[in-house]
């Protein structure tokens, strides 16, 4: 009795061959499928935390551009004062309106956030170098030594070199501006902001 070989089916060597080639095949496409998923989770994280950082940003700029006067500037803090209810004080924590008026926005080394008045304005923050994060300048060019249009920290503190009385103590006045420098870190990826505020309301 003859058989046709096309109805003889497989044998059991042949099921273990394609049962293994399956398994070699679904293998490499669940891990491209997988490590694409991971590189856009990665992807999703690297966006938040630079649209984090972004909105953190404007918030500093924003608020000291409606700011009276700095109190208390530091490489990695510094406070304004603004008048939001119009009462003539910039004092208030809060106002009669909840508003805050001393705003202290202080960068945090140790957990590598921006804060304000302790409440965290981005996560993930480093110095770009030696970069201060803060840095300011003075719209008083009588203190321009070197006639750039711009009066920094070193060219106040060089005053009595220069017949000045010494920039102390109520230093803070004389500055109008504020810079900022700051890297944003998430995993390998950095993300470099830098700006810069003026006082609109000095008074």
């Amino acid at each position: 009795m003859r058989h046709d070989l096309g109805d003889r089916g497989f044998t059991l060597i042949e099921t273990l061959v394609a049962i293994g080639l399956f398994a070699i095949v679904s293998v490499s496409i669940y891990s491209v499928l997988w490590a694409g998923i991971r590189v856009s989770d990665t992807s999703g994280d690297v966006v938040r935390i630079s649209e984090e950082a972004r909105l953190g940003l404007n918030r500093m700029i924003r608020d000291t551009r409606e700011g009276q006067l700095f109190t208390d500037l530091d490489p990695t803090s510094y406070s304004v004062r603004i008048d939001f209810d119009g009462d003539g004080l910039t004092n208030e924590n809060p106002n009669e309106n909840g508003d805050y008026e001393n705003l202290e926005f202080k960068y945090r080394s140790s957990d590598s956030t921006i804060r304000l008045n302790n409440e965290i304005l981005a996560a993930g923050v480093e110095k770009i170098g030696a970069t201060p994060v803060f840095s300011y300048t003075s719209n008083d060019l009588r203190y321009d030594w070197d006639g750039d249009g711009v009066t920094t920290s070193t060219e106040l503190d060089a005053a009595p070199a220069h017949g000045f009385p010494a920039v102390t103590g109520s230093s803070a006045l004389l500055y109008d501006n504020v810079e900022y420098a700051f890297q944003v870190r998430s995993g390998d990826r950095l993300t470099q902001f830098h700006a810069q505020a003026q006082l609109r309301n000095r008074r």
